[in-house]
């Protein structure tokens, strides 16, 4: 066997030399240059015959004459010509830019079901953002449509298109992250920078992920590490530090990380109840054994004394003491198409409100796990079938809720257990690909049940059916048309339906009769791949029914109910220019609006923001920058407070020293500007100013 090389405009051809006769099977892979595949490329055979790739890169023809020239083009690559005497083929190609390496992986398809590449997705390196990060909001709200929402600290969360809480799913690596706090998923028990990427995913996605993806999906991926490599940080704003060391060698990958911080600062100089302690660590093993590929993952986190930043404080004061988890993952892909994926996940929580001369200690713990297959097939030359099955439940979740006296008074001792339950969530999936004269077709639907129980008070169950259809349609080189309809389904949680009991925001009453929320979305976007400028401009409509929504009884008494129908609606922009080789540009931003049938405004709704950033690079020194404008917020929705406008600036200054050693200044909110992240009524400032320092080294 030789190997030999080919060059074409834009193209790298590695031809496997063997024995071909004149008609045989052709077959290859299509690949960016760093070997991620390129899906929906366009490769025409000598004779016309067309043949698109799928979400391996992979491509077939049943018979052709060698050699046999083939066309390889798609709207954000060089097109190539190349002519295959051996087959297999794979073939990389090269970008129009380099932002393109980037923006051709859509949100990834493969960890946990897929998402058609019609959909509004962002792929955000943790290592190539202006802002400096400490949680995963600081990260994805780097995306258009993405905004903190919640009251702050490391517990932040985020909202996608005005959709918030439990109603975005959040995953690590395929494995789906719930929880019993009422704010949704922060996910940020997990140090950023043990992460590689966030993949951000716009709109209702229940077909492809399930329920609770009714206004998008977060997915987190780490990072796998190559060789030895090591970082130490300080933020003077809360005198934070942190550490992280990491080890690999292509098949083992190791990362640990350590980070603390004490009380920090608004700009205004009140000292915010957001100081934190917390280790981490990722073990990640791949191998392939013949037609297969395994991998193991195994992801842990414990975190100490989290403060809850909100307005209460120091009148009502909220810890979490204690946080716990433990992920582990084990997952097989066989080159005829199926995949198998098994993960564990327990987690634990301690809650400790102090408030008028009592103290609430809850501890939430659960045991979650879940079970995934999914094939594909081709059908024909040009169409493709996905189908799978997949179960996710919880073992053991419990709220145990201890209430005593403190500061010397008199009282009794109360201890109870507000939620003892468990539940499972089946679903069964399918999608239908198909393309034809350079367009995309994507069909999709999913059916889905639920189970749920709480020791004496019996159980409830639910089913419902989303679906999905999408189209990618290319108007001319360069430009594309993206269309979509989709609905998207959140089950109520068990604690929404079981739980009564103390939070910190009050007491809070369960609702068992809760029926599931509802959204049905469209979206519209043009993208344009140039040379040197990408630009991405859409629109979208969401109806929703049924949110469920916390509303107030009495002072410090809340319970959950189903709320009327209401509409959001928005525009989105996303955007890159390269200037030269040393200078790049990136822009965006979105307006949304949301109300209900009574033309109330939503809650959740993010003031509209623009953002211009920049980066640079010469020599050993690169510089990257954001600029974010946020508008005021004038309209809250129930639960929330008029905010004011901001600008915010951040940035990274790195200089590369020598043997493997770089240097770093990192600032935040630059101009010390004082705002609140979100627009809920607890919330408290953001913090000020902050300077830090960075050095990494790597072998």
């Amino acid at each position: 066997m030789c190997v030999a090389k080919t060059r074409a405009p834009g193209v790298t051809l590695l031809l496997l030399a063997l024995a071909t006769p004149a008609w045989a099977e052709v077959t290859g892979r299509v690949t960016s240059l760093d070997g991620v595949p390129v899906e929906d490329a366009r490769v025409v055979g000598p004779e016309g015959e067309t043949r698109f790739t799928d979400h391996r890169g992979s491509f077939t023809f049943p018979a052709l004459a060698a050699p046999a020239r083939l066309t390889i083009s798609h709207p954000r690559f060089l097109d190539a010509t190349v002519d295959a005497a051996a087959s297999p083929v794979v073939v990389e190609l090269e970008a129009k830019q380099e932002i393109f390496q980037v923006i051709a992986v859509s949100a990834d398809r493969g960890e946990a079901s897929y998402a058609p590449n019609s959909t509004s997705a962002s792929v955000l390196r943790v290592g190539e953002l202006a802002t400096p990060v400490s949680t995963l909001a600081d990260v994805v709200a780097a995306a258009p449509g993405v905004s903190e929402n919640g009251q702050g600290g490391i517990f932040q969360t985020y909202s996608i298109r005005g959709v918030a809480r439990q109603r975005v799913l959040t995953l690590l690596a395929g494995m789906r992250l719930v929880g019993e706090r009422r704010a949704g998923v922060s996910a940020s028990f997990v140090d950023p920078r043990l992460m590689d990427r966030v993949d951000v995913i716009r709109g209702p996605s229940s077909t492809y992920y399930g329920s609770g993806a009714l206004g998008g999906v977060v997915q987190m991926f780490p990072r796998t590490f190559e060789g030895a490599a090591a970082e130490i940080g300080y933020e003077g704003n809360g005198d934070g530090s942190h550490a992280v060391v990491g080890w690999g060698d292509g098949e083992w990958s190791l990362g640990l990380a350590h980070r603390r911080s004490s009380e920090g600062e608004a700009a205004d100089g009140r000292e915010l109840n957001d100081g934190f302690d917390q280790a981490s660590a990722t073990l990640l093993r791949g191998w392939r054994r013949g037609a297969r590929e395994y991998s193991l993952q195994a992801i842990a986190s414990r975190g100490a004394d989290i403060g809850k930043s909100n307005s209460d404080y120091p009148r009502r004061v909220t810890v979490y003491p204690e946080e716990r988890h433990l992920l582990a993952r084990f997952a097989v892909r066989a080159d005829r198409g199926w995949r198998l994926d098994a993960w564990v996940h327990p987690n634990d929580l301690v809650t400790r409100v102090r408030r008028e001369g009592n103290r609430t200690t809850t501890d939430n713990e659960a045991f979650d796990f879940g079970v995934s297959w999914q094939s594909e097939s081709r059908l024909g030359t040009n169409s493709e079938l996905r189908f799978g099955c997949e179960l996710f439940g919880r073992r053991g979740v419990r709220a145990e809720e201890l209430v005593e006296p403190i500061d010397g008074r008199a009282g009794p001792t109360i201890l109870s257990m507000p939620l003892d339950g468990g539940e499972d969530e089946l679903g069964l999936y399918g999608a239908y690909e198909r393309h034809w004269r350079g367009a995309t077709l994507v069909l999709g639907g999913r059916l889905a049940a639920q189970w749920q129980r709480q020791r004496g008070e019996g159980s409830r169950d639910d089913s419902a059916l989303t679906g999905f259809a999408g189209v990618v349609v290319p108007l001319k080189p360069g430009l594309e048309l993206a269309a979509n309809l989709g609905s998207g389904l959140r089950f109520p949680s068990l604690s929404e339906r079981f739980f009564t009991g103390v939070t910190p925001r009050g007491d809070v009453a369960g609702s068992s009769e809760l029926a599931a929320e509802r959204s049905l979305s469209t979206d519209l976007a043009l993208r344009y791949y140039g040379t040197r400028l990408f630009l991405s401009v859409g629109a979208f409509r969401m109806r929703v029914a049924d949110y469920i929504e916390r509303v107030e009884l009495a002072d410090d008494s809340l319970t959950y109910v189903n709320l009327p129908k209401g509409e959001l609606v928005g525009l989105e922009m996303d955007g890159a220019y390269r200037l030269g080789r040393s200078w790049g540009l990136a822009f965006g931003g979105h307006l949304i609006e949301g109300r209900d049938d009574g033309d109330a405004p939503l809650a959740d709704v993010p003031a509209d923001r623009v953002f211009l950033g920049s980066s640079w690079r010469r020599g050993r020194w690169s510089v990257r920058d954001r600029l974010e404008h946020r508008f005021a917020k004038n309209d809250p929705g129930a639960g929330e407070m008029a905010v004011g406008a901001a600008n915010l600036v951040s940035g990274v200054l790195a200089r590369e020293l020598e043997n493997g050693l770089e240097v770093a200044l990192v600032a935040r909110n630059l101009l010390a500007e004082s705002y609140f992240a979100s627009a809920d009524e607890q919330a408290e400032l953001a913090r000020g100013r902050s300077l830090g320092l960075t050095l990494r080294w790597r072998d």
